[in-house]
């Protein structure tokens, strides 16, 4: 993987990471390669108020841009500013803590870009939500152009926004003929960061309020429903296709068999994110908590098409953890794909190959849901 900051350092490599991520989101339109260099160059390595500060000035320049195209009527200039403004607000956000007030400040500037861009564009899209426990959790359904379409529910990972996955497969799902839903799921998104509603082991309870949710829709086929699960939602997918008989295919972007294992014993620098979407006092409780987080002894309920994409060199969690997962899974219709280096897409949900990587599992869940 390209490494803009050479240091030999854990927060070195987190910088570089999230830059070459950014970099795969550009080609649907998340950011601009040359902005993002022109961002990276202001950051000294590990530097998190460089981080935040240079991101942020990138993106009051972008938002301008925006604000500037729709007073003159430029709708897709804007759309596709309001666009990018979303993603650099988002990632100065990245670097602060969960106190942090501005944290907060600018989660708020980044939907509200994410918001005026999809309003501004051409994509068929609903802001919706849906109640589950007694709180009402929002998201947004991608419309393909079919009148009864499959629908895939792509899942984020740890406090991750579900409006990055807008820049993670809708497109390449609409393109192919399949809806898309992604909501604010306990401990992501809007979910911790505004309602402070912690993550739970038992992930199919959300994600079967937001089957009850596609149900209501007319231009849903619920029994072609997909799911695909990001990093950390490699648990919560399996999980939820475990328990959940409405799902008929499963997509696990990167395998999480033990979120205690495979994240919180294999890398330490995701401990205090996972303290703070665990709605943990100290890390104490969340690892007591993170430890019912595991999908041993459930798999073999896992009997629908089942997909597995993972690096072999992913330093948040290791390769084993995708071996483990695809060797318990019952369903006879289960294929590993594992990247190389000389593949690329060997590191962390394949990070630096999406142009390839993407395609292969939307192509994999439209033969399964268009059967």
């Amino acid at each position: 993987m390209f490494r803009y900051w050479r240091e030999d350092t854990p927060e070195a490599w987190d910088f570089s990471t999230i830059l070459v991520g950014l970099f795969s989101e550009s080609t649907q339109g998340a950011a601009d390669p040359n902005e993002l260099l022109r961002i990276a160059a202001g950051i000294r390595a590990g530097n998190r108020d460089d981080w935040t500060a240079s991101f942020l000035s990138m993106g009051e320049r972008i938002l301008a841009l925006a604000e500037q195209a729709s007073r003159h009527g430029h709708r897709q200039t804007a759309a596709d500013s309001y666009l990018r403004a979303f993603t650099y607000f988002r990632v100065a956000e990245l670097m602060r803590g969960p106190d942090d007030l501005q944290k907060i400040a600018l989660y708020r500037r980044a939907i509200d870009c994410f918001r005026h861009g999809l309003a501004a564009s051409r994509h068929r899209h609903e802001a919706v939500s849906f109640l589950y426990d007694g709180h009402r959790l929002e998201g947004y359904f991608f419309r393909a152009p079919e009148e009864r379409a499959p629908c895939v529910i792509i899942l984020s990972g740890a406090d991750a926004l579900p409006e990055q996955n807008f820049f993670r497969g809708a497109q390449w799902l609409n393109a192919r003929g399949l809806s898309c839903f992604v909501f604010n799921g306990p401990g992501q998104g809007g979910t911790i960061r505004l309602l402070k509603l912690p993550t739970l082991a038992e992930y199919e309870r959300p994600v079967a309020a937001a089957i009850d949710y596609l149900t209501t829709r007319p231009d849903v086929d619920t029994e072609r429903i997909g799911l695909l699960g990001v990093s950390m939602a490699g648990y919560y997918g399996m999980r939820a296709a475990a328990f959940e008989p409405r799902i008929k295919a499963v997509v696990a972007w990167g395998a999480m068999y033990s979120v205690y294992e495979d994240l919180w014993q294999h890398y330490p620098p995701l401990r205090r994110q996972l303290v703070w979407i665990t709605g943990s006092r100290d890390e104490a409780e969340a690892q007591a908590k993170l430890r019912a987080f595991t999908l041993e002894g459930i798999l073999d309920r896992v009997r629908v098409p089942a997909l597995i994409t993972h690096g072999v060199n992913d330093e948040m969690v290791p390769v084993g953890s995708a071996h483990r997962t695809y060797q318990e899974i019952a369903s006879a219709d289960k294929t590993l794909r594992l990247y190389a280096p000389e593949d690329g897409g060997d590191t962390h949900i394949n990070i630096d190959n999406w142009s390839q990587v993407v395609p292969v599992m939307a192509d994999w869940l439209a033969e399964r849901l268009n059967k």
